[in-house]
Formats: structure tokens, C-alpha cells, sequence
């Protein structure tokens, strides 16, 4: 009885967890789909520094969905239409097959709203993935 009544106090005493609204919940969130393929050169000589600059820090800010669509072969191509179709956007490769490019897609209307290529300075990266955000 008295593991009940301590249970009870230190429930009714917690304060109550409310999710955080700073964070956009992830159907708000930026689609960000990077292409990319081992045979691509822009992405072997790019694909380091963007994943370690930008693509890192940008997976642990809920205002950004990152999908890593590898074109390399028909099994990268197939995981990668999983994630797509997950994102509602499994025709994007149909008309969005640029290697070593990174594209920025509204989370509603599932359009391609700019798009840059990996060989842009970081600085120029996060400024078209703000410039894009601001526009959902």
C-alpha cells in the first residue's frame, strides 16, 4: 500500500511533459533528397565534407527530413525508393536523377522547390536549405 501511495505522489508531483514546440513535427519537416552514386565523381570528392559539415547536423534538426537516394546499382536504387516512397515522393527519380546534387522538396505539395549541387561551398549549402525552409 505504501509503494502505491509513493507511486501515486510522485506521479501526481511530476511536472507534465509537453512536446517541445520549438520542434517541427516531421510531416513540416524539409524533404532533403541527396543524391548520390559511388561511380559519381562529384559526390567522391564532395560527399565526405557534405555529410560531415552539413548532412550530420542537419539529421538532428527536426525541421529537416534527410533521405540519402543512392543511384549507385539496382539494390542502392531499390533501399532508396523505399525511403522515397516512405516521404510520399517514390516517382522523385523519375524526373530527379542528378548525381551529386541535393534537392529541397515541400513536405506538402511534394514539389522540388531548388535544388544545388554538392560541390557549393557548405556556407552556400545551408543558405538554399534555409532559403527553401522558409518557403513551407
Amino acid at each position: 500500500m505504501y509503494n502505491l501511495i509513493l507511486s501515486l505522489l510522485i506521479l501526481v508531483a511530476s511536472p507534465l511533459q509537453t512536446e517541445n514546440p520549438a520542434s517541427a513535427p516531421a510531416e513540416s519537416a524539409l524533404i532533403v533528397v541527396v543524391n548520390t552514386a559511388d561511380w559519381c565523381p562529384l559526390c567522391q570528392k564532395n560527399g565526405e565534407r557534405v555529410e560531415k559539415e552539413l548532412l550530420s547536423k542537419l539529421m538532428k534538426d527536426d525541421h529537416y527530413m534527410i533521405i540519402v537516394n543512392d543511384l549507385s546499382n539496382e539494390e542502392t536504387k531499390m533501399a532508396s525508393q523505399m525511403k522515397l516512397k516512405e516521404a510520399g515522393i517514390e516517382n522523385f527519380t523519375a524526373e530527379n536523377n542528378g548525381t551529386g546534387r541535393i534537392y529541397m522538396v515541400h513536405p506538402e505539395s511534394k514539389k522540388v522547390l531548388d535544388k544545388i549541387s554538392v560541390r557549393k561551398s557548405t556556407d552556400k549549402l545551408m543558405m538554399a536549405l534555409k532559403e527553401a525552409y522558409k518557403e513551407i
